[in-house]
C-alpha cells in the first residue's frame, strides 16, 4: 500500500500499477482464506482484473494462512494457475551486531532521491524497482541507507516504520561493486540505528544465502519458517 496502487475485495487486496508492471511487489492479489466463500469465483474476478491492466495475473496467499495453496491446489490448477509453495523464514535480533563493516565503505541516511541512487537499481539490474524505491522514499516512515566507496553510492537499504515493527523491505548492491562489503556496511548502520533510536521491534525475512549470513553477523536468527503459496496464471517460462 505504501509504493502501488490497490483494490480491497472481500477476499483479498488487488495491488498494481500499470506504469511497472515488470514489478511483481507492484502487482499481485493477496488473498485471505477465512474471506473466500467461493474460489472460482474469486479466481476469475483476479485473472480479468489484471488482464484489464495488461499485467499477469499473480497470487499470494496470506501468511497468516500456512500452507493453505497446497490445500486448494486442484482448484488453483483447474483455473489455470500454476502453483507451488516455498519457505518464507523470518528473523529478529537476539543477538549483539557482530558486522565489522569496510572502512572504505561510508553509509549514509538518505531522505531524497536523486539521479545517483536511481543509477544504483540500473547497475544492479533490477529498474523495475525504481518506482517501488522512490514511492517507499516519500512515505513518512520510510528509511533508506546509502553506501559509497570513493564517493560513489553503490548500494542501498531500505524500508520502513509500521505500528508494530520496523520492517527491511530491500537490500541492494551494484553488481559491479558487490563482495566489497557494501551489504554488510549497510546493515551495521541500521542495526546500530536502531539501537541509537530504542527501536527493539525490527524484523526480516531473507531472500537468499548471502543476505541471511549479512543478517546473522548482525545479530538475527530465524524464529518462525511459514510455508509460502503462489499461484500464477498460465505456465512459467
Amino acid at each position: 500500500m505504501i509504493f502501488t496502487e490497490y483494490e480491497e475485495r472481500d477476499y483479498g487486496i488487488l495491488f498494481y500499477n500499470t506504469e511497472n508492471r515488470d514489478s511483481f511487489d507492484s502487482n499481485h492479489a493477496v488473498i485471505y482464506k477465512d474471506r473466500i466463500h467461493d474460489i472460482p469465483k474469486m479466481l476469475k474476478d483476479i485473472a480479468e482484473f489484471y488482464k484489464a491492466k495488461g499485467s499477469r495475473p499473480i497470487i499470494y496467499q496470506s501468511m497468516l494462512d500456512d500452507n493453505w495453496f497446497d490445500v486448494i491446489k486442484d482448484e488453483l490448477t483447474a483455473a489455470g494457475y500454476k502453483s507451488w509453495i516455498e519457505d518464507q523464514e523470518y528473523m529478529l535480533q537476539f543477538d549483539r551486531n557482530r558486522i565489522i563493516p569496510n572502512p572504505e565503505i561510508e553509509v549514509r541516511m538518505i531522505s531524497e532521491w536523486n539521479d545517483e541512487i536511481e543509477n544504483v537499481f540500473i547497475e544492479a539490474e533490477e529498474p523495475w524497482e525504481i518506482m517501488v524505491a522512490k514511492k517507499t522514499l516519500a512515505y513518512p516512515k520510510a528509511w533508506m541507507f546509502a553506501a559509497s566507496l570513493n564517493g560513489k553510492i553503490i548500494g542501498l537499504l531500505y524500508g520502513h516504520i509500521s505500528e508494530r515493527a520496523c520492517r527491511v523491505d530491500y537490500l541492494l548492491v551494484s553488481k559491479k561493486h558487490r563482495k566489497t562489503g557494501a551489504g554488510r556496511a549497510l546493515f551495521y548502520s541500521y542495526v546500530e540505528w536502531c539501537r541509537e533510536n530504542g527501536i527493539e521491534k525490527i524484523y526480516i525475512w531473507p531472500d537468499g544465502d548471502t543476505p541471511k549470513k549479512i543478517y546473522e553477523e548482525g545479530g538475527f536468527r530465524v524464529v518462525e519458517i511459514r510455508k509460502a503459496g503462489r499461484a500464477v496464471l498460465g505456465e512459467i517460462v
